[in-house]
């Protein structure tokens, strides 16, 4: 709760948790805009089903625009959805290059000789070694 205050007990005996009062901050232009902009677009709202219900060529345009909006919706939405799937990866990879970009800056690495890789190449030698040597004898 951004911008709560308590009060001293001096003021109500206990201590209250004040809550400013976010309609004050409304200018008031805005306080009479909104409501007057609901009623007109229930207004609206009325007349254009009484419009639905009573004008059958209303009815036939609006199904036929809803039918080329509802394809239209189906591709934008899927874009959209795709793109947004894109952006959430991208700024992982970059959150995981971030990361990694610092474990390299910080950490230190062990020998080569020390390493998974090394240790398997070795036996793979060893391995292959031995098979030549049985293969000569032969």
């Amino acid at each position: 709760m951004s911008g709560a205050k308590f009060t001293s007990q001096e003021d109500y005996g206990t201590s209250v948790l004040k809550i400013p009062d976010r309609r004050a901050k409304i200018p008031r232009f805005a306080r009479i805009l909104i409501p007057l902009q609901a009623l007109l677009n229930l207004l609206l709202a009325l007349w254009i089903y009484e419009e639905y219900v009573h004008n059958r060529y209303f009815r036939s345009y609006l199904i036929s625009s809803l039918q080329a909006g509802a394809s239209a919706a189906i591709v934008l939405g899927s874009t959209g959805l795709l793109s947004i799937a894109a952006l959430v990866l991208y700024a992982k990879l970059r959150g995981y290059r971030r990361e990694l970009g610092m474990i390299l800056s910080t950490e230190t690495f062990r020998p080569t000789e020390e390493g998974l890789v090394y240790r398997l190449r070795q036996k793979l030698r060893n391995i292959l070694s031995r098979l030549s040597g049985r293969l000569r004898r032969s």
